[in-house]
């Protein structure tokens, strides 16, 4: 996955920069553009396979990404 990602970087205008992290529980990257984040990926691994390849780019929703959610019953 990084591998794809880092072939895409040379298209991103401005100086970009891959982050590994953890996103809702899986292995994922975030990606930044200047000081902004710009996508997030998240990768569901079971059994060790690759069962799901989740992206983000929505602006509204990765406002939120570095910031805990209080979880309510």
């Amino acid at each position: 996955m990084a591998r794809l990602m880092i072939g895409g970087l040379g298209r991103v205008p401005g100086v970009a920069r891959l982050r590994p992290a953890e996103v809702n529980g899986h292995p994922g990257l975030f990606l930044h553009v200047g000081d902004e984040i710009d996508t997030v990926v998240a990768v569901r691994v079971d059994d060790g396979l690759i069962t799901g390849l989740y992206a983000v780019r929505n602006p509204e929703k990765l406002s939120r990404i570095d910031r805990a959610t209080a979880l309510r019953r």
